[in-house]
């Protein structure tokens, strides 16, 4: 019955997003959670060291930073590279610096392993012991023998077959009842079924043992140890970290969670060696016994990890391209974070797989220091962009004479001024007639169960290399700084009690009719989302494009992948939405338009 129910609930949360009726999706109020993020705050770093010192040529990670910038569906914002437990080369794509903390989606399930692992060892459970034992006081008087009979193990290697899934969360405020009040899709421990409500029931179980919420638990165990501070985990509306999502953390964090899998369970703390977590528990975790599939792609999995198509290799997966990729024959870890349009897996994969699946370039002994190709590597590494597209062109060279007349006869320097272009809007504002447009993603939105007003009015101005521009709601009002010298501005953004840091990039052009157009992008440092708009004027009025990194088309598919993996209404109603989304109302919704004029001064 409760399948029943929870069925119903989806398929009419499905429909509401068919209608554009966002703000009423949830049957329970939203909760702030997000404080602001101190990117400032000193951090204990990993230790450094050349590319060449640990075997590695730096011209070598420079071809590799490359190809991985030169592959746009990828939309990389952070790579740190280590070998032999040092970072030996990271990159970030403007506006992302690696400072702030990023939303790592799944990536989260391998943390939550980590704590059931510590549990284990603990004593607080065992992998054979089945819900019916470990929730016996939440149980319904009537209820299926499966959800009862599922294991620790099952929970873990996702092969408990529990119907009650992701798009159920959004409907439902008890998550562990409807878990438990679920049926399951076939008989515990016979098949692989990815669901995030497998992690989430861990989350539980680690909560309800120790008497302490995930965070908490981990904070001695795992974050405090590893230098990994402060931490920020979403939790469900009964106050449970999520588990199988809803983790912050900084790409070198990521890194320090692969590299003590790398080392087996030890961490150095105060220069000592201490054991944070079993070995013989990171050995089980990484045994890929278990066979199936990331979409397309034949894979295998352990405990809360995937393997990687490298001899040896694993990694802890996030949706959108978080990635952290363990490779234990070349002693190298890898932390990503991205905007990946690829839902599990994308093109990140083969590059690394072909840059260190082999031996070829790397070295067991340090190499010599090659001082001019580290000078290129770290000069590559700070000249990458999200959207290179928003960099201002780079004025030509000047030549030999040029120079010489600069130095012996300088031109007079003047006052900044603002172009034709920016003139003519500076200090204008537009009235919008639509109630679609909004400047948080869609994506973003719907993760945090929040959908926040359509803006109906955008002031400008300009000043030399920046512009600013204020949203402005019927109850809220955002304003934005906007780079167009090639620096994004960085500013704070409300939503709904929650801070959000965005880097944002402007750029004044013309299209092929000649008229004005700002590109617009604000990414959100601390998600894997960027919103794009671009402004077209012509005359008195303006028409506003948005657009999404990642692809809202990409995240609709994997929903309506998920909620109609188990059949019954959810699926008709979502086969019938996939068909439709790319027209009519779905798509004033995921890439809506906004048409206004200029309002009378």
């Amino acid at each position: 019955m409760m399948d029943i129910i929870s069925q119903i609930k989806t398929a009419d949360m499905i429909l509401k997003t068919f209608r554009g009726d966002l703000r009423h999706m949830t049957p329970y109020p939203f909760k702030p959670e997000k404080k602001r993020y101190p990117a400032d705050k000193e951090q204990k770093s990993l230790p450094r060291s050349t590319p060449e010192e640990q075997g590695v040529p730096s011209g070598y990670l420079e071809r590799f930073f490359r190809e991985l910038d030169g592959c746009r569906d990828i939309s990389v914002h952070s790579v740190v590279v280590l070998r032999h437990g040092r970072l030996i080369a990271q990159a970030h794509w403007k506006p992302y610096t690696g400072d702030y903390a990023q939303m790592v989606y799944s990536l989260s399930k391998s943390v939550t392993a980590m704590a059931v692992g510590m549990a284990v060892e603990e004593g607080l459970f065992s992998l054979s012991d089945n819900l019916a034992e470990l929730f016996s006081d939440r149980l319904p008087p009537f209820h299926s023998a499966k959800p009862g009979s599922v294991t620790v193990k099952n929970l873990l290697n996702m092969s408990s077959g529990i119907r009650f899934n992701e798009a159920g969360t959004v409907t439902e405020r008890d998550w562990l009842r409807a878990c438990l009040q679920s049926d399951c899709s076939f008989e515990p421990g016979t098949e692989f079924s990815y669901n995030s409500l497998n992690s989430y029931l861990l989350s539980a179980l680690v909560c309800k043992k120790s008497g302490m919420g995930l965070v908490e638990y981990l904070t001695p165990r795992l974050f405090e140890p590893l230098g990994i501070d402060p931490v920020l985990w979403e939790k469900c509306p009964m106050g449970i970290e999520k588990g199988g999502w809803g983790l912050y953390l900084r790409p070198e964090d990521m890194a320090k969670l692969g590299q003590l899998y790398l080392q087996k369970g030890l961490w150095a703390v105060d220069g000592e060696p201490r054991r944070l977590l079993p070995q013989s528990w990171v050995e089980q975790s990484t045994d890929m016994t278990l066979q199936t599939a990331m979409g397309s792609h034949k894979t295998a999995y352990g405990y809360h990890v995937w393997d990687f198509p490298i001899e040896g290799a694993y990694q802890f997966n996030g949706v959108f391209g978080q990635y952290v990729v363990v490779i234990p024959g070349a002693d190298m870890v890898l932390a990503l974070t991205s905007g990946s349009q690829g839902l599990f897996i994308d093109a990140t994969a083969p590059i690394i797989q072909n840059y260190f699946g082999n031996d070829r370039e790397l070295s067991q002994k340090a190499l010599p220091e090659n001082r001019k190709a580290h000078r290129s590597l770290t000069e590559a590494c700070a000249s990458f962009a999200l959207l290179p597209g928003m960099m201002p062109e780079k004025p030509p060279s000047p030549s030999f004479w040029q120079r010489v007349r600069g130095f012996f006869f300088p031109a007079p320097k003047r006052d900044a001024e603002l172009s034709p272009g920016a003139a003519a809007l500076n200090g204008k504002t537009f009235l919008l007639e639509n109630a679609y447009g909004t400047l948080f993603p869609f994506i973003l939105s719907a993760e945090r169960g929040r959908f926040s007003e359509p803006f109906r009015k955008v002031s400008l101005s300009f000043e030399p290399g920046c512009c600013s521009l204020v949203f402005a709601a019927e109850k809220e009002t955002w304003t934005v700084r906007a780079g167009m010298d090639g620096e994004p501005r960085l500013c704070d953004l409300d939503f709904g009690g929650e801070t959000y840091t965005v880097g944002s990039l402007a750029k004044l052009t013309h299209d092929e009719d000649g008229r004005t157009v700002l590109k617009l992008s604000i990414s959100f440092l601390e998600a894997p989302d960027t919103r794009l708009m671009k402004f077209i004027f012509g005359g008195e009025r303006v028409l506003i494009r948005f657009d999404e990194i990642p692809s809202v088309d990409g995240a609709t598919s994997l929903l309506f992948g998920l909620i109609g993996g188990n059949g019954g209404l959810e699926k008709m109603v979502a086969d019938k939405i996939e068909q439709q989304r790319l027209s009519g109302s779905i798509r004033k919704i995921v890439a809506p338009k906004a048409k206004g004029e200029a309002e009378n001064t």
